[in-house]
């Protein structure tokens, strides 16, 4: 499986793809445009979309729909991200 993990900016965004079979993954840089993650959603094959709830979530979400793929929009605020979780 192909995991887009996105950390969306105001004006920019990261993003990483990784690949669970082989677990190579890619990191870039990306302008948080609709044209630009029309691109990425195309390009890179994908399966699932993760990012947090903010702003351009919404239609970063919407767009990934619209490419067949799987948005998920997570909270790092709810319990299973708090403290003592990895121990």
């Amino acid at each position: 499986m192909k995991i887009l993990a996105l950390d969306l900016g105001r004006l920019n965004s990261a993003a990483c793809c990784f690949n669970s079979k082989t677990r190579n993954s890619k990191f870039v840089t990306v302008p948080t445009t609709r044209p630009q993650f029309e691109s990425m959603f195309a390009d890179w094959g994908a399966d699932l979309v993760v990012m947090e709830p903010c702003g351009p979530s919404g239609w970063s979400s919407d767009m990934a729909l619209k490419h067949g793929l799987k948005p998920i929009v997570c909270s790092i605020n709810t319990e299973a991200w708090g403290p003592g979780v990895t121990e």
